[in-house]
């Protein structure tokens, strides 16, 4: 029995967490969608420090947590974070693949970025996505609708996008929910609103109908591509005769892509 608990000590002593660039941070483990619960096994995934026993994700879920560090121990890496009252879990990661946080985790500073649009207007984006858009009303939200952000909403339905979600509110009081954001027009990310007009006065009702239609012509700016079909997969920075240009790049559905380049802020030139 000495023999048991000395071994224990020892390997406590043993473990040497290492910080990293997240260390310090505060996080928040989100509740899940009772459909999305059963895509994985989330009571499998965190434990104690010192313990192999799993602790069920409902007993983690809307607590504050500090990420601490990571360790390695016998080829296997885990993030380890800290509740409130000092207790260390942890959660087995891949290694060599830098620290990818699962959707359900929530970052603080995030959440204080999200409160600042609170009462602000916007207007929406893709309202048949129900991945990223849901409501309880019979008012048919259309694309561009603008809305009133009320309040903020902590959930998660997938393994992709943020576990934060905005309540808004149409002019004629329909409540609605949609995904927040992030960084708006970020590569690869989609954007589930946007934070200013869509559709501003002197781009003339002609252009308007275009992105509406999704036709894309030569003239267009960066930002009337992105609204008519989206942010690209990627960006490049090019050099020619004309100076400096960017190239916005869209991958298809079959993985060929598509180029669009642009000079001194006009699309010039699109290479399919």
């Amino acid at each position: 029995m000495f023999f048991f608990i000395g071994c224990t000590f020892f390997k406590k002593n043993k473990i040497n967490i290492e910080g990293n660039s997240f260390s310090g941070q505060k996080i928040y483990l989100i509740d899940l969608d009772d459909k999305y619960k059963r895509t994985k096994n989330f009571n499998r995934e965190w434990s104690k420090l010192y313990s192999n026993r799993f602790k069920p994700y409902h007993r983690l879920q809307n607590k504050v947590y500090t990420i601490i560090g990571t360790y390695e121990i016998y080829k296997k890496s885990y993030l380890i974070i800290e509740d409130q009252k000092g207790n260390r879990f942890k959660k087995i990661m891949k290694l060599n693949q830098g620290i990818e946080f699962p959707s359900y985790v929530l970052f603080d500073s995030l959440r204080l970025q999200a409160e600042e649009i609170i009462g602000d207007t916007i207007w929406l984006n893709n309202t048949y996505d129900e991945d990223h858009f849901y409501t309880f009303s019979d008012f048919d939200f259309p694309r561009f609708e603008p809305v009133r952000v009320q309040k903020l909403l902590y959930y998660q339905n997938s393994d992709n996008n943020f576990p934060l979600w905005l309540e808004v509110k149409s002019f004629f009081g329909d409540v609605a929910y949609v995904r927040y954001n992030g960084e708006e027009g970020s590569v690869g990310s989609i954007d589930h609103y946007y934070s200013t007009i869509p559709f501003p006065k002197d781009w003339g009702k002609e252009i308007v109908q275009k992105i509406l239609n999704k036709k894309i012509e030569l003239g267009l700016t960066e930002r009337q591509l992105k609204i008519s079909i989206g942010n690209p997969t990627e960006i490049n920075i090019t050099e020619s005769r004309h100076g400096i240009g960017k190239q916005l790049v869209y991958k298809k559905r079959n993985g060929k892509k598509i180029y669009y380049q642009f000079e001194y802020g006009k699309l010039t030139y699109i290479n399919d």
